[in-house]
């Protein structure tokens, strides 16, 4: 998050009169970038590199000439230096094609012990086993400072790359190859290109980390990158936990920060850092990142949640049988509407739409089902039925007869479910992007427990809210919709998912002769057009009507061609 990167920015500015403290920050930073590069390789790409620290001393060696003998600028130097790791990347990673396993291991640790003796052997230009000393840094306040906010800046810059890379297709290519190489390949997965690839990004980001390393530290040495050296970077990996972007930093904050603690005790650090290893992995198997992730998903962002759920009604309340509702009314026409939100949701979802619905013509109401928004949470399992029966009430309450009632997502499936006990009661039934007439899909447990993730998360609300409305880009409506779905009841983000696969009205709907309508985008990614077209299909008087680029949320994309069909005939 960029609060964090602020928060790290601001961090030396505390620690201004502790050189020391500075630089064991800056070293950090630099390790993490260094098991950043790693766990492209082996945490993404699923390829064993033992031989990291190579990389780590092309970039050092490279970067140190040219500023010390060809006056090169130190930004420049380093990207040169980062950019050579790269082009060593490609030329490991090509033999490293024809290799797996323990034997892609070997291969690499091989290839450390080699570059740590070439550099040894040239003494005339780089200072042999002694190494070399004094590496310039240039300065112009407080070098200390000015150190770490560079090591901070290509951090920030490799972890966008880092995170942009592994989001797109590149990424999944990446875990595609990880999982089963043949199965990626069957998929059409250029299996030599993205190892090759991880391999060189992998290695720039190494060479990148050894660039800082020798103008932060001053002093480098070919023994600084050996093959301990990789062995620690590998360690640094597993700790933080592999395949996880923020993991190399708490990998690399306990690797560094580990002799400073116990620099006064009588303890061999091997030992400490022997055990820490043990324990890691005998009880935190996934690293330290994804039980940091899972702290903070189950409490932190459990705060979260509360903060941001909405706190004050904006409609009016009505008290039915099946307890106090939730809704808006909007106009004074002579023909009622009835609006029946989806997951996630509530009235306040329909706000475009009804903006521009004639509220001359129309009257407009729309509520927030129980379990969801202000309205009260309904005892017991949730199901469709118990929804249709709410919604019932609550048209009874009110006294509305002779209504167009429409249905988005769930509130679809819930529409129908009130179409087919009262069809005499309606005008017409809309049916925007709805559930299907049979239902959706049954998944397992695991797949269930994923959706609770959803309790929990904010963030995850509203991305899947904007996903399902990809033209629609007024990020506040989207804020305040996920306020008011984070007051949905805790047993409904299961439940309403278990619910949408235990209805089926496919029989009944036959006995259904008003017009119905079935408006569907072609860009939705929950629901497909045949099921959409079986839908339309099985109401005696249904229409399809597919509404070209447009998401899973037409009511709020494209409300005017939903609002044509109010009074259009079928």
């Amino acid at each position: 998050m960029l609060w964090t990167w602020l928060l790290l920015a601001l961090l030396p500015f505390l620690l201004l009169k502790s050189a020391f403290m500075i630089t064991i920050l800056s070293l950090v930073g630099i390790y993490a970038l260094a098991a950043l590069g790693l766990n492209l390789i082996m945490g993404y790409s699923g390829q064993i590199s033992i031989g990291h620290a190579a990389f780590m001393s092309i970039g050092a060696y490279t970067s140190t000439l040219l500023v010390m003998n060809f006056n090169v600028p130190l930004v420049f130097a380093m990207l040169i230096g980062g950019l050579v790791a790269f082009a060593f990347g490609i030329l490991i990673g090509f033999p490293a094609l024809r290799l797996s396993g323990f034997y892609l291991a070997i291969a690499t640790m091989g290839f450390v012990v080699a570059v740590e003796q070439i550099f040894g052997y040239f003494e005339h230009i780089t200072g042999g086993h002694a190494g070399i000393r004094n590496i310039p840094f240039p300065h112009l306040w407080n070098s200390d400072v000015e150190k770490y906010l560079l090591v901070l800046s290509v951090l920030f810059v490799s972890y966008v790359i880092s995170e942009r890379l592994i989001n797109s297709r590149t990424g999944r290519a990446w875990m595609a190859i990880r999982e089963n190489e043949t199965a990626a390949a069957v998929m059409g997965v250029n299996n030599a290109w993205f190892k090759v690839l991880a391999f060189a990004v992998g290695s720039m980001f190494a060479g990148l980390a050894g660039a800082l390393y020798a103008h932060v530290i001053g002093y480098i040495a070919p023994s600084d990158f050996g093959i301990a050296k990789s062995l620690d970077l590998l360690a640094v990996s597993v700790i933080g936990g592999m395949a996880s972007v923020d993991g190399p930093f708490y990998g690399a904050l306990i690797y560094v920060a580990m002799p400073f603690l116990f620099s006064r005790s009588n303890v061999p650090l091997s030992i400490i850092f022997g055990a820490l290893l043990i324990f890691v992995v005998l009880f935190m198997p996934l690293g330290i990142s994804y039980y940091i992730r899972m702290f903070r998903m189950n409490y932190l962002n459990a705060l979260l949640v509360h903060l941001k759920k909405s706190r004050r009604p904006y409609g009016m309340f009505v008290q039915t049988p099946a307890g106090r509702i939730h809704y808006i009314k909007y106009g004074n026409g002579n023909i009622p509407i009835v609006l029946v939100h989806g997951n996630f949701a509530s009235a306040r979802f329909f706000e475009p739409l009804i903006k521009k619905i004639p509220q001359e013509k129309y009257t407009v109401y729309a509520l927030d089902l129980p379990n969801f928004g202000f309205s009260d949470e309904l005892p017991g399992d949730v199901s469709i039925e118990k929804y249709v029966d709410a919604l019932e009430k609550f048209v009874q309450t009110l006294g509305i007869r002779n209504f167009i009632l429409l249905g988005h997502s769930l509130g679809g499936a819930v529409a129908m479910g009130y179409a087919v006990r009262n069809p005499k009661n309606l005008i017409k039934l809309i049916l925007v992007d709805p559930a299907p007439v049979f239902g959706m899909p049954r998944y397992d447990e695991s797949a269930y427990k994923i959706i609770d993730v959803y309790r929990k998360n904010p963030e995850l609300i509203k991305r899947a809210l904007m996903m399902n409305a990809p033209t629609y880009d007024d990020e506040k409506f989207f804020e305040r919709i996920t306020a008011d779905a984070l007051r949905m009841a805790k047993k409904a983000f299961i439940g309403n998912a278990k619910a949408l696969a235990e209805y089926n009205y496919s029989d009944k709907a036959k006995n259904v002769e008003i017009p119905v309508v079935v408006i569907y985008g072609d860009k939705d990614v929950i629901l497909d057009y045949i099921s959409m077209q079986k839908t339309a299909a099985a109401f005696p008087n249904g229409k399809l009507i597919v509404l070209k680029d447009i998401g899973h949320s037409p009511v709020i994309e494209s409300p005017e061609e939903v609002i044509r069909h109010f009074s259009a005939r079928v």
